[in-house]
């Protein structure tokens, strides 16, 4: 093994320890000698700046195809998706969280990093257990984010945090042990040639179905979602928006490359009246299950916070729509699909802590009159409603769009046109989404309410965190193909090396 060349594949995940500890080392130096709000704002500046550094190594890291001996596979989707990764933590390192929230923001900032490189290493790995262990770095790191702020809806959310993903985390390893003993390889490559000899082998199967539970975990689908709702409640922001974003597209990415990569010949047949054995199916059923779940439950939400909760189990399962169909294009469209959901997401939970900040509350109700408080907070979040509303001409719409129809594009090409009854789930679904994501814009636009948070309330931070991820999500709802192609030619060139 080349380490030099090692080393420089993993050269942002460097610049994000080596900010971490030196984040560490400044709350070490300054937590006794200067006021919190100094600390959190300067370790926000220090994550910021490293995250932003880890950005600009990604662009000098070498392009390398994966191999059957390879660990790290710094193919295009990696390329990516590290960038997803990197992008959106450092559009939730900029909101530094409230004084009474976090006692020592050094230590949390440098967590968030932790995580963060945990997730980008997770993008690009090629090795079995590689993969674990990049996934329980960031998932230890969320875990203690998670209850940073010591209320008791912190610690609550937390300690479920910690125990289903510890559940998950023992199914996903148990799964990978399953893959090692049916394919005696410990990569994806290897696993898919043992695959192509043997597709129908119980023990491979059983061993993908667990790992599809640990990977359903991190993207929150049904019904391994029993943690979201009180994590996204209880949990502080930026935990929150790390854990919406990232942590999903790390999810769906890996998910890709498990079915994509190592099953490609096991895929079966989700048709209505034409099931053959397979993996489509098992991901239709949790797809199917996902949309319903996630959206009736999120009709009866008040806390935004917990109704996005609910919309990210729902999400998931549009996500699962276009893995279903075992194709190239809807792979690819699911990927873009999930950018666009993190963007739309993360914005919409930095306007829930602005409001929530002055208000006290994350209710429905205290967002009324919010286009009178702030006209900037109340346009953005009338752009990111509408988005995972999925409502033109914005991103949403786009990526709903291309995702269902690429799903019945590849399926129809697979003779396997009876994926429409999925696709038709997923259209009704999302039509009955567009009442809890426009019951909050109507608190907004057409309620009145009282309070006082106003435009000069918000922090340069704020500003971003919302401005940004709005004006991204316009732009791919007008021009989707600038992020889509990229995907595109990124999923065509690595699947087909195998």
């Amino acid at each position: 093994m080349n380490y030099i060349h090692l080393f420089y594949q993993l050269l942002p995940e460097a610049v994000l320890v080596i900010t971490a500890l030196a984040l560490l080392g400044v709350a070490v130096s300054t937590e006794s000698k200067t006021k919190k709000t100094i600390t959190c704002g300067l370790a926000s500046r220090i994550a910021a700046l490293g995250v932003l550094a880890a950005g600009v190594a990604l662009v000098f890291t070498p392009k390398c195809l994966a191999s059957g001996s390879h660990l790290i596979a710094m193919d295009a989707i990696a390329l990516i998706f590290k960038g997803g990764v990197l992008g959106l933590g450092f559009l939730a390192v900029l909101v530094p969280p409230a004084k009474k929230e976090i006692e020592h923001p050094g230590e949390y900032f440098a967590l968030m990093l932790f995580a963060l490189t945990g997730l980008t290493l997770a993008v690009g790995s090629n090795h079995l257990l590689f993969i674990f262990v990049a996934l329980e770095l960031a998932s230890l790191s969320l875990y203690l984010l998670a209850g940073f702020s010591r209320t008791p809806q912190s610690s609550e959310a937390s300690l479920k945090y910690f125990l289903f993903g510890a559940v998950s985390a023992a199914f996903m390893l148990f799964g990978l042990s399953f893959l090692y003993g049916f394919s005696q390889s410990d990569t994806l490559q290897g696993v898919a040639k043992a695959v192509a000899a043997d597709p129908t082998s119980v023990i491979g199967m059983v061993g993908l179905l667990m790992v599809v539970v640990g990977l359903g975990f991190k993207m929150a689908a049904a019904p391994f979602h029993y943690w979201a709702p009180d994590v996204y409640q209880g949990a502080p922001v930026t935990t929150v928006t790390l854990v919406a974003g990232a942590s999903k597209i790390v999810g769906v990415v890996l998910l890709v490359r498990f079915l994509m990569i190592g099953f490609p010949d096991a895929a079966g047949s989700a048709a209505w009246g034409g099931i053959t054995a397979g993996w489509s199916i098992w991901l239709a059923i949790i797809a199917a299950v996902s949309m319903v779940f996630g959206n009736l439950l999120a009709l009866a939400q008040k806390s935004v916070r917990r109704l996005l909760a609910y919309s990210a189990v729902a999400n998931s399962g549009y996500l699962m729509v276009g893995m279903c169909a075992a194709g190239g294009e809807s792979s690819a469209a699911a990927l873009f699909y999930v950018v666009v959901y993190g963007l739309a997401t993360l914005g919409a939970l930095v306007v829930t802590a602005a409001v929530e900040r002055d208000q006290g509350s994350d209710s429905q109700a205290a967002f009324a009159g919010l286009i009178h408080r702030s006209p900037l907070l109340a346009v953005c979040l009338l752009i990111f409603m509408t988005s995972l509303a999925g409502i033109p001409p914005l991103a949403g719409f786009a990526g709903k769009f291309i995702l269902f129809g690429a799903a019945m594009t590849d399926s129809i090409q697979a003779e396997n046109s009876g994926l429409a009854w999925l696709v038709g789930l997923a259209v009704v679904m999302s039509a009955v989404s567009f009442y809890y994501y426009l019951s909050v814009l109507k608190q907004a636009f057409v309620k009145d309410g009282d309070g006082s948070a106003g435009k000069e309330s918000l922090s340069l931070g704020y500003v971003l965190a919302v401005v940004i991820p709005a004006a991204a999500l316009v732009l791919l709802g007008l021009l989707p193909s600038v992020l889509l192609d990229p995907i595109k030619v990124a999923v065509l060139e690595t699947l087909g090396m195998h």
